[in-house]
Protein backbone atom coordinates (compact mmCIF):
# COMPACT_ATOMS: atom_id res chain seq x y z
CA UNK A 1 0.00 0.00 0.00
CA UNK A 2 2.91 2.37 -0.26
CA UNK A 3 1.74 4.28 -3.18
CA UNK A 4 -0.74 5.71 -1.29
CA UNK A 5 0.81 7.08 1.64
CA UNK A 6 3.24 8.61 -0.76
CA UNK A 7 0.22 10.72 -3.01
CA UNK A 8 -0.89 11.14 0.68
CA UNK A 9 2.65 12.48 1.92
CA UNK A 10 3.07 14.43 -1.76
CA UNK A 11 0.01 17.12 -0.90
CA UNK A 12 1.28 18.02 2.28
CA UNK A 13 3.58 21.02 3.15
CA UNK A 14 6.70 20.34 4.41
CA UNK A 15 6.90 20.30 8.02
CA UNK A 16 9.29 19.60 11.33
CA UNK A 17 8.41 16.86 13.12
CA UNK A 18 5.79 17.94 15.84
CA UNK A 19 7.02 16.65 19.37
CA UNK A 20 3.43 16.62 20.31
CA UNK A 21 2.79 13.32 17.82
CA UNK A 22 4.90 11.37 20.18
CA UNK A 23 4.76 11.40 23.75
CA UNK A 24 7.11 13.25 26.12
CA UNK A 25 10.49 12.36 25.94
CA UNK A 26 11.10 9.34 28.53
CA UNK A 27 14.63 8.59 27.80
CA UNK A 28 17.89 9.66 29.57
CA UNK A 29 20.23 7.64 31.68
CA UNK A 30 21.33 4.46 29.18
CA UNK A 31 20.39 1.66 29.98
CA UNK A 32 22.55 0.16 33.00
CA UNK A 33 19.13 -0.57 35.17
CA UNK A 34 18.82 -3.37 32.95
CA UNK A 35 16.28 -4.35 29.86
CA UNK A 36 12.41 -4.15 29.04
CA UNK A 37 10.98 -5.72 26.37
CA UNK A 38 8.20 -4.86 24.17
CA UNK A 39 6.62 -7.78 22.31
CA UNK A 40 4.62 -7.82 19.24
CA UNK A 41 2.64 -10.66 17.78
CA UNK A 42 1.38 -10.62 13.74
CA UNK A 43 0.78 -12.52 11.26
CA UNK A 44 4.16 -11.61 9.16
CA UNK A 45 4.51 -14.53 6.66
CA UNK A 46 2.89 -16.03 3.36
CA UNK A 47 -0.39 -14.22 2.55
CA UNK A 48 -0.69 -12.36 5.93
CA UNK A 49 2.61 -10.89 5.55
CA UNK A 50 0.89 -7.91 3.96
CA UNK A 51 -1.36 -7.24 6.79
CA UNK A 52 0.92 -8.53 9.59
CA UNK A 53 4.28 -6.94 8.80
CA UNK A 54 2.65 -2.95 8.90
CA UNK A 55 2.28 -3.00 12.36
CA UNK A 56 4.78 -4.99 13.32
CA UNK A 57 7.37 -2.21 11.43
CA UNK A 58 5.42 0.77 13.17
CA UNK A 59 6.25 -0.92 16.60
CA UNK A 60 9.94 -2.16 16.07
CA UNK A 61 10.24 1.92 14.75
CA UNK A 62 8.76 3.17 18.11
CA UNK A 63 11.33 1.23 20.29
CA UNK A 64 13.97 2.62 17.44
CA UNK A 65 13.03 6.02 18.53
CA UNK A 66 13.04 5.16 22.62
CA UNK A 67 16.19 2.67 23.12
CA UNK A 68 15.78 3.59 26.92
CA UNK A 69 13.82 4.91 29.46
CA UNK A 70 14.53 6.34 32.84
CA UNK A 71 17.56 3.96 32.68
CA UNK A 72 16.38 0.68 31.31
CA UNK A 73 16.89 -0.34 27.58
CA UNK A 74 14.10 -1.04 25.60
CA UNK A 75 14.16 -3.60 23.10
CA UNK A 76 11.41 -5.34 20.67
CA UNK A 77 10.96 -8.98 20.80
CA UNK A 78 8.60 -9.72 17.45
CA UNK A 79 6.78 -12.85 17.34
CA UNK A 80 4.90 -14.46 13.96
CA UNK A 81 1.60 -16.40 14.78
CA UNK A 82 0.99 -17.62 11.38
CA UNK A 83 1.23 -21.13 9.80
CA UNK A 84 1.94 -21.91 6.67
CA UNK A 85 0.95 -17.99 5.58
CA UNK A 86 -2.18 -17.48 7.78
CA UNK A 87 -2.97 -16.42 11.05
CA UNK A 88 -3.31 -19.50 13.77
CA UNK A 89 -4.93 -18.93 16.96
CA UNK A 90 -2.66 -21.97 18.68
CA UNK A 91 0.58 -20.55 17.36
CA UNK A 92 -0.72 -16.92 18.61
CA UNK A 93 -1.19 -19.26 22.50
CA UNK A 94 1.65 -20.98 22.17
CA UNK A 95 3.67 -17.25 21.21
CA UNK A 96 1.89 -15.98 24.21
CA UNK A 97 3.07 -18.81 26.66
CA UNK A 98 6.43 -17.69 25.55
CA UNK A 99 6.48 -14.53 26.21
CA UNK A 100 4.80 -15.16 29.79
CA UNK A 101 7.83 -16.83 30.51
CA UNK A 102 10.39 -14.12 29.91
CA UNK A 103 9.81 -11.51 33.06
CA UNK A 104 11.91 -8.79 30.71
CA UNK A 105 8.35 -8.55 28.61
CA UNK A 106 6.46 -5.84 29.96
CA UNK A 107 4.02 -5.39 27.31
CA UNK A 108 2.62 -6.64 23.98
CA UNK A 109 1.20 -5.29 21.00
CA UNK A 110 -1.30 -7.26 19.02
CA UNK A 111 -2.36 -9.63 17.71
CA UNK A 112 -3.36 -8.67 14.32
CA UNK A 113 -6.42 -10.70 14.11
CA UNK A 114 -9.33 -11.15 16.01
CA UNK A 115 -9.96 -15.00 16.05
CA UNK A 116 -5.69 -14.91 17.75
CA UNK A 117 -7.29 -12.27 20.24
CA UNK A 118 -9.70 -14.96 21.77
CA UNK A 119 -7.38 -17.34 22.01
CA UNK A 120 -4.33 -15.67 23.69
CA UNK A 121 -6.12 -13.08 25.89
CA UNK A 122 -6.64 -15.28 28.83
CA UNK A 123 -2.61 -16.24 28.35
CA UNK A 124 -1.72 -13.04 28.87
CA UNK A 125 -4.35 -12.54 31.65
CA UNK A 126 -3.49 -14.93 34.10
CA UNK A 127 0.13 -13.07 33.78
CA UNK A 128 -1.37 -9.71 34.18
CA UNK A 129 0.74 -9.09 31.17
CA UNK A 130 -0.96 -6.58 28.99
CA UNK A 131 -1.25 -6.06 25.21
CA UNK A 132 -2.38 -3.54 23.10
CA UNK A 133 -4.29 -4.03 19.52
CA UNK A 134 -3.98 -1.37 16.83
CA UNK A 135 -6.44 -3.84 14.70
CA UNK A 136 -8.83 -6.47 16.56
CA UNK A 137 -12.46 -5.17 15.96
CA UNK A 138 -14.49 -8.26 16.93
CA UNK A 139 -16.96 -6.56 20.05
CA UNK A 140 -17.29 -9.84 21.73
CA UNK A 141 -13.60 -8.99 22.72
CA UNK A 142 -14.36 -6.18 24.79
CA UNK A 143 -18.76 -5.52 25.39
CA UNK A 144 -21.17 -8.00 26.17
CA UNK A 145 -23.71 -9.54 24.28
CA UNK A 146 -26.33 -11.94 24.05
CA UNK A 147 -24.36 -13.60 21.06
CA UNK A 148 -21.24 -13.29 22.14
CA UNK A 149 -19.09 -16.93 22.90
CA UNK A 150 -17.34 -16.88 25.10
CA UNK A 151 -18.49 -13.72 26.74
CA UNK A 152 -15.67 -11.32 27.54
CA UNK A 153 -15.58 -11.84 31.26
CA UNK A 154 -14.91 -16.10 30.10
CA UNK A 155 -11.29 -14.56 28.75
CA UNK A 156 -10.24 -13.15 31.68
CA UNK A 157 -9.45 -15.66 34.21
CA UNK A 158 -8.33 -13.12 36.69
CA UNK A 159 -11.11 -10.98 36.56
CA UNK A 160 -9.26 -8.11 35.84
CA UNK A 161 -8.74 -6.65 32.44
CA UNK A 162 -5.27 -6.51 30.96
CA UNK A 163 -6.56 -5.87 27.34
CA UNK A 164 -6.59 -2.32 25.22
CA UNK A 165 -6.67 -1.72 21.98
CA UNK A 166 -7.26 1.27 19.60
CA UNK A 167 -9.67 0.05 16.54
CA UNK A 168 -12.76 0.70 16.40
CA UNK A 169 -14.47 -2.52 16.82
CA UNK A 170 -17.27 -4.26 14.45
CA UNK A 171 -20.27 -2.68 15.78
CA UNK A 172 -18.64 0.18 14.20
CA UNK A 173 -17.19 -1.16 10.92
CA UNK A 174 -19.71 -3.27 9.80
CA UNK A 175 -22.35 -0.57 10.19
CA UNK A 176 -20.09 2.17 8.86
CA UNK A 177 -19.75 0.27 5.43
CA UNK A 178 -23.63 -0.77 4.66
CA UNK A 179 -24.02 3.42 5.44
CA UNK A 180 -21.62 4.02 2.74
CA UNK A 181 -23.04 1.35 0.64
CA UNK A 182 -26.87 2.62 0.80
CA UNK A 183 -26.40 6.03 1.00
CA UNK A 184 -23.00 7.11 -1.30
CA UNK A 185 -23.19 3.84 -3.75
CA UNK A 186 -26.97 3.79 -3.64
CA UNK A 187 -26.75 -0.54 -3.29
CA UNK A 188 -29.77 -1.25 -1.81
CA UNK A 189 -29.64 -4.77 -2.58
CA UNK A 190 -26.56 -7.00 -0.87
CA UNK A 191 -25.33 -9.95 -1.09
CA UNK A 192 -22.91 -11.20 2.02
CA UNK A 193 -20.51 -13.54 2.44
CA UNK A 194 -17.83 -14.36 5.51
CA UNK A 195 -15.09 -16.58 5.63
CA UNK A 196 -16.66 -18.10 9.00
CA UNK A 197 -13.99 -16.94 11.89
CA UNK A 198 -14.37 -14.46 14.26
CA UNK A 199 -13.64 -11.55 12.52
CA UNK A 200 -15.00 -12.37 9.67
CA UNK A 201 -18.23 -13.56 10.56
CA UNK A 202 -18.83 -10.73 12.63
CA UNK A 203 -18.24 -7.33 10.80
CA UNK A 204 -20.14 -9.33 8.15
CA UNK A 205 -23.47 -9.93 10.54
CA UNK A 206 -23.06 -5.92 11.83
CA UNK A 207 -23.26 -4.93 7.70
CA UNK A 208 -26.15 -7.45 7.62
CA UNK A 209 -27.79 -5.87 10.36
CA UNK A 210 -27.18 -2.31 9.37
CA UNK A 211 -28.42 -2.69 5.69
CA UNK A 212 -31.72 -4.05 6.85
CA UNK A 213 -32.02 -1.48 9.62
CA UNK A 214 -31.45 1.36 6.75
CA UNK A 215 -34.53 -0.19 4.51
CA UNK A 216 -32.29 -2.02 2.39
CA UNK A 217 -31.83 -5.90 1.68
CA UNK A 218 -29.47 -8.13 2.38
CA UNK A 219 -30.71 -11.01 -0.68
CA UNK A 220 -27.92 -13.91 0.23
CA UNK A 221 -26.09 -14.37 3.15
CA UNK A 222 -23.38 -17.11 3.18
CA UNK A 223 -20.57 -18.42 5.19
CA UNK A 224 -17.56 -20.59 4.07
CA UNK A 225 -14.98 -22.99 5.13
CA UNK A 226 -12.15 -20.44 3.46
CA UNK A 227 -10.01 -23.62 3.88
CA UNK A 228 -12.16 -25.68 1.65
CA UNK A 229 -13.44 -23.25 -0.76
CA UNK A 230 -11.79 -21.75 -3.73
CA UNK A 231 -14.90 -21.44 -6.05
CA UNK A 232 -17.24 -18.33 -5.37
CA UNK A 233 -18.99 -18.95 -8.47
CA UNK A 234 -22.43 -20.76 -7.28
CA UNK A 235 -22.75 -18.36 -4.29
CA UNK A 236 -22.13 -15.40 -6.92
CA UNK A 237 -24.72 -16.51 -9.75
CA UNK A 238 -27.29 -17.00 -6.82
CA UNK A 239 -26.12 -13.40 -5.59
CA UNK A 240 -26.77 -12.30 -9.19
CA UNK A 241 -29.86 -14.32 -9.56
CA UNK A 242 -31.31 -12.78 -6.32
CA UNK A 243 -30.74 -9.04 -7.66
CA UNK A 244 -27.68 -8.10 -6.23
CA UNK A 245 -26.51 -4.77 -6.61
CA UNK A 246 -23.42 -5.19 -4.56
CA UNK A 247 -21.39 -8.13 -2.68
CA UNK A 248 -19.78 -7.95 1.15
CA UNK A 249 -17.06 -10.19 1.67
CA UNK A 250 -16.31 -10.31 5.73
CA UNK A 251 -13.25 -11.82 5.28
CA UNK A 252 -9.52 -11.29 4.89
CA UNK A 253 -7.43 -11.27 2.32
CA UNK A 254 -5.30 -14.92 3.17
CA UNK A 255 -9.15 -16.09 3.98
CA UNK A 256 -9.62 -15.93 0.01
CA UNK A 257 -11.47 -12.43 0.77
CA UNK A 258 -10.77 -11.14 -2.84
CA UNK A 259 -10.98 -14.47 -4.77
CA UNK A 260 -14.60 -13.97 -5.34
CA UNK A 261 -13.81 -10.33 -6.87
CA UNK A 262 -11.87 -12.04 -9.46
CA UNK A 263 -14.75 -14.96 -10.14
CA UNK A 264 -17.42 -12.06 -10.23
CA UNK A 265 -16.20 -11.02 -13.84
CA UNK A 266 -17.76 -13.79 -15.51
CA UNK A 267 -21.51 -13.06 -13.99
CA UNK A 268 -21.34 -9.45 -12.89
CA UNK A 269 -20.52 -6.33 -14.86
CA UNK A 270 -17.56 -4.96 -13.64
CA UNK A 271 -19.17 -1.74 -12.22
CA UNK A 272 -20.54 -3.85 -9.17
CA UNK A 273 -19.52 -2.71 -6.17
CA UNK A 274 -17.20 -5.38 -3.91
CA UNK A 275 -16.89 -4.12 -0.41
CA UNK A 276 -14.79 -5.83 2.18
CA UNK A 277 -13.00 -4.51 6.72
CA UNK A 278 -9.75 -3.81 6.70
CA UNK A 279 -9.06 -7.73 6.56
CA UNK A 280 -9.15 -6.95 2.36
CA UNK A 281 -7.08 -3.92 2.55
CA UNK A 282 -3.99 -5.47 0.86
CA UNK A 283 -1.67 -5.96 -1.80
CA UNK A 284 -2.68 -9.41 -2.21
CA UNK A 285 -6.19 -8.54 -2.04
CA UNK A 286 -5.23 -6.57 -5.34
CA UNK A 287 -3.12 -9.36 -6.80
CA UNK A 288 -6.19 -11.62 -6.10
CA UNK A 289 -8.64 -9.46 -7.79
CA UNK A 290 -7.13 -9.56 -11.02
CA UNK A 291 -7.71 -7.79 -13.75
CA UNK A 292 -11.12 -7.17 -12.03
CA UNK A 293 -9.59 -4.72 -9.37
CA UNK A 294 -11.17 -1.43 -10.23
CA UNK A 295 -12.67 1.45 -8.59
CA UNK A 296 -15.64 -0.50 -7.35
CA UNK A 297 -13.44 -2.19 -4.74
CA UNK A 298 -13.66 -0.99 -1.27
CA UNK A 299 -12.96 -1.03 2.16
CA UNK A 300 -12.96 0.45 5.66
CA UNK A 301 -10.27 0.86 8.00
CA UNK A 302 -10.89 0.90 11.87
CA UNK A 303 -8.02 3.29 12.91
CA UNK A 304 -7.24 7.01 11.16
CA UNK A 305 -4.82 7.58 8.20
CA UNK A 306 -2.00 8.83 9.78
CA UNK A 307 -0.98 11.05 6.63
CA UNK A 308 -4.00 13.04 6.72
CA UNK A 309 -2.92 14.88 9.69
CA UNK A 310 0.17 16.94 8.52
CA UNK A 311 1.91 17.32 11.76
CA UNK A 312 2.77 13.73 10.90
CA UNK A 313 4.53 14.30 7.49
CA UNK A 314 7.77 14.51 8.81
CA UNK A 315 7.25 10.95 11.37
CA UNK A 316 6.03 9.45 8.27
CA UNK A 317 8.97 11.02 5.83
CA UNK A 318 11.63 9.18 8.65
CA UNK A 319 9.91 6.26 8.72
CA UNK A 320 10.00 5.78 5.33
CA UNK A 321 13.38 6.38 5.17
CA UNK A 322 14.57 3.53 7.83
CA UNK A 323 11.76 1.05 6.64
CA UNK A 324 12.11 0.48 3.05
CA UNK A 325 10.31 -3.04 2.28
CA UNK A 326 6.83 -3.10 0.56
CA UNK A 327 5.12 -4.37 3.45
CA UNK A 328 6.49 -2.04 6.06
CA UNK A 329 4.37 1.02 5.06
CA UNK A 330 0.55 -0.13 5.22
CA UNK A 331 -2.78 0.41 6.86
CA UNK A 332 -2.07 -0.28 10.20
CA UNK A 333 1.68 0.86 10.51
CA UNK A 334 0.99 4.01 12.54
CA UNK A 335 -1.94 2.31 14.40
CA UNK A 336 1.11 -0.47 15.56
CA UNK A 337 3.17 2.47 16.41
CA UNK A 338 0.87 4.25 18.46
CA UNK A 339 0.03 1.02 20.58
CA UNK A 340 3.92 0.90 21.32
CA UNK A 341 3.87 4.57 22.08
CA UNK A 342 1.22 4.00 24.54
CA UNK A 343 3.09 1.40 25.89
CA UNK A 344 6.12 2.97 25.93
CA UNK A 345 4.99 6.06 28.22
CA UNK A 346 2.37 3.91 29.83
CA UNK A 347 6.02 1.78 31.07
CA UNK A 348 7.49 5.16 32.02
CA UNK A 349 5.00 5.87 34.02
CA UNK A 350 5.07 2.60 36.15
CA UNK A 351 8.65 3.16 36.52
CA UNK A 352 7.66 6.21 38.05
CA UNK A 353 5.15 3.94 40.52
CA UNK A 354 7.70 1.39 40.98
CA UNK A 355 10.06 4.05 42.44
CA UNK A 356 12.52 4.02 39.90
CA UNK A 357 12.78 0.55 39.58
CA UNK A 358 11.90 -2.00 37.07
CA UNK A 359 7.60 -2.08 37.58
CA UNK A 360 5.66 -5.20 37.96
CA UNK A 361 3.37 -6.31 34.98
CA UNK A 362 0.62 -5.64 37.16
CA UNK A 363 2.12 -1.48 37.67
CA UNK A 364 1.92 -1.59 33.82
CA UNK A 365 -1.31 -2.91 33.31
CA UNK A 366 -2.34 0.02 35.67
CA UNK A 367 -0.50 2.40 33.94
CA UNK A 368 -2.00 1.48 30.33
CA UNK A 369 -5.43 1.77 31.75
CA UNK A 370 -4.42 5.53 32.96
CA UNK A 371 -3.50 6.71 29.81
CA UNK A 372 -5.85 10.03 29.52
CA UNK A 373 -6.18 12.04 26.62
CA UNK A 374 -2.87 10.99 24.68
CA UNK A 375 -2.53 12.31 21.34
CA UNK A 376 -0.20 10.17 18.57
CA UNK A 377 -0.35 9.68 15.09
CA UNK A 378 -3.54 8.51 14.82
CA UNK A 379 -5.65 10.01 16.99
CA UNK A 380 -5.99 10.81 21.22
CA UNK A 381 -6.25 8.09 23.20
CA UNK A 382 -8.17 7.32 26.59
CA UNK A 383 -9.77 3.74 27.56
CA UNK A 384 -12.53 2.90 28.89
CA UNK A 385 -13.23 0.30 31.23
CA UNK A 386 -13.45 -2.36 28.88
CA UNK A 387 -9.87 -1.52 27.21
CA UNK A 388 -11.64 -0.01 24.56
CA UNK A 389 -10.86 3.91 23.44
CA UNK A 390 -13.32 6.33 24.30
CA UNK A 391 -12.88 7.62 21.20
CA UNK A 392 -11.40 5.78 17.47
CA UNK A 393 -11.79 7.05 13.64
CA UNK A 394 -13.32 5.04 10.66
CA UNK A 395 -11.29 5.51 7.08
CA UNK A 396 -12.24 4.44 3.66
CA UNK A 397 -10.38 3.13 0.94
CA UNK A 398 -10.59 2.94 -2.47
CA UNK A 399 -9.17 0.99 -5.68
CA UNK A 400 -7.58 2.99 -8.00
CA UNK A 401 -6.40 2.37 -11.32
CA UNK A 402 -4.12 4.99 -12.33
CA UNK A 403 -2.08 4.53 -8.54
CA UNK A 404 -2.34 0.41 -8.84
CA UNK A 405 -3.30 1.36 -5.34
CA UNK A 406 -6.08 1.87 -2.52
CA UNK A 407 -6.49 5.71 -2.18
CA UNK A 408 -7.82 6.98 0.85
CA UNK A 409 -11.28 8.68 0.52
CA UNK A 410 -12.62 9.70 3.60
CA UNK A 411 -12.32 9.16 7.53
CA UNK A 412 -14.74 10.15 10.71
CA UNK A 413 -14.56 9.91 14.33
CA UNK A 414 -16.58 7.85 16.12
CA UNK A 415 -17.05 8.34 19.85
CA UNK A 416 -15.11 10.62 22.34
Amino acid sequence: MQRRWLSAAAILASLTLVVACTPASTGGGGGDKGEIIIASNFPTSGADRASGRGPEAGVAYAVQLTPTIKGFKITHKPYDDSVNGVHDPQKGAQNFNDMVGNSKILGVVGPFNSNVARATIPVANRASLVMISPSNTNECLTQTFSYCDPQPAALRPTGKNNYFRIAAPDTVQGPAMADFAVDTLKATKIAIWSDNETFGKGVADNFGKEVTKKGGTVVLRQDFDWKTTNDFRPFLQAAKNAGAQAIYAGATSATHGCIPRAQMKSIFTTDIPYLGPDGIGTSDCITDAGDNANANLYFTNAAAEAAQDPNNQALINDFKSKFTAKEDLAAYTFPGYDCAKILLDAISRAIDTAGGNMPTREQVVAAVQATKNLKLSTGTYSFDNNGDPTAATMAFYQYQTAAKDWVFVKQFSVGG
